[in-house]
């Protein structure tokens, strides 16, 4: 993940672009934005939070030859000649200017930044920052003349979400590194595949996520279409305790402890991984690191609650992933002729 804590913004640009489908123009500012200590401060809150939970990394990419990637080549000749930055942003508005030949884009500011001091899974790197603001909120402006105050609506860029952004890395390691955000995604080729032209790397993270995924999909797909909630919970916290567990994931020893003595779910499973794969164009590895932080986020989004038609509803906790089978027990009351469940505990927790 990144860290942005000691980030510094070190030059601007603001140029505009219109959608060139519509035959509107692009603005080209003259020269860069000064910068008042003041305005560091609220930009680089507005342009990095955004980006401080990612765990998704991108490359470029390019179906011909990389070397051919249009962002790629500007980011590499910005950081090898920082003197070049704002005559390279006139080129990063161009180019977006170029992509922007559909009549759902639509218009906006571009800011283009350079950010000093950006640390990326414990690497120190520089950072080129590309964002698009496309909304405008309205506002009260207060004015005071000798008798009363008046009231005034303005438009402007709310600083509360920022509508598309694009990080550019420099790892010594790695080469350039994209993260990416789109929080108006009208369109999802527009900005990742036509402008940005990037792919997800396929790393521990990227890995993991795919993992859950299907482990997720799988519960709800199959074991929530045959058995009951309480099953498809249970299966869920397990992969969750396996991964809490271990820090490497190998499939077979993932399904021998999810599926221990339930061969034709074990084979289920596999028959869903592969169908899975070829439905999402997607391969996830059977040999791979687990990422904590990405499993984390995920186990955060993860369903863990039992709705009935009576109006009550269990909330599961995936930090106790065995407390399913110990205190929680299903049956069918003759008498009422109704489902039920009974749950053990010692005490209320107020």
């Amino acid at each position: 993940m990144i860290n942005v804590e000691s980030s510094k913004l070190g030059q601007l640009a603001i140029h505009r672009v219109g959608n060139k489908h519509n035959e509107e123009s692009v603005f080209i500012s003259e020269e860069p934005v000064e910068l008042t200590d003041e305005l560091k401060e609220i930009l680089e809150r507005y342009f990095l939070k955004p980006f401080v939970k990612l765990t998704e990394k991108n490359e470029f990419v390019h179906e011909v030859e990389l070397s051919y990637n249009v962002l790629k080549g500007i980011g590499e000749d910005t950081f090898a000649n920082e003197e070049l930055f704002f005559e390279n942003s006139e080129k990063i508005v161009k180019h977006l200017y170029d992509q922007s030949n559909h009549p759902h884009i639509k218009s906006g500011d571009l800011f283009v930044a350079y950010f000093d001091e950006m640390y990326l899974e414990g690497e120190l790197m520089n950072a080129i920052g590309v964002f698009k603001s496309e909304r405008k909120d309205s506002f009260f402006q207060i004015s005071e003349d000798e008798t009363q105050l008046k009231l005034i609506t303005e438009e402007g860029i709310s600083v509360k979400k920022l509508d598309k952004g694009a990080l550019i890395l420099n790892s010594s390691e790695k080469g350039l590194i994209v993260l990416t955000v789109d929080n108006n995604n009208y369109d999802a080729s527009y900005w990742k595949k036509d402008f940005l032209s990037i792919d997800i790397i396929k790393d521990e993270s990227f890995e993991t996520k795919a993992y859950m995924d299907l482990c997720k999909s799988f519960a709800k797909d199959v074991i929530g279409n045959n058995e009951t909630k309480k099953e498809e919970i249970d299966f869920i916290s397990q992969s969750v305790k396996y991964f809490e567990e271990n820090e490497h994931v190998e499939t077979e020893e993932f399904n021998d402890f999810l599926f221990e003595g339930v061969e034709e779910m074990k084979e289920d499973f596999v028959d869903y991984k592969k169908a899975y794969e070829q439905e999402y164009e997607i391969e996830i590895a059977d040999s791979f690191d687990i990422s904590q932080p990405v499993l984390q986020r995920e186990k955060k989004a993860i369903s863990n609650t039992i709705k009935l038609d009576t109006n009550i509803q269990l909330k599961m906790n995936f930090n106790d992933p065995d407390a399913i089978h110990r205190f929680v027990e299903q049956g069918y009351d003759e008498q009422k002729d109704m489902h039920y469940y009974k749950v053990y505990y010692n005490r209320e927790i107020k």
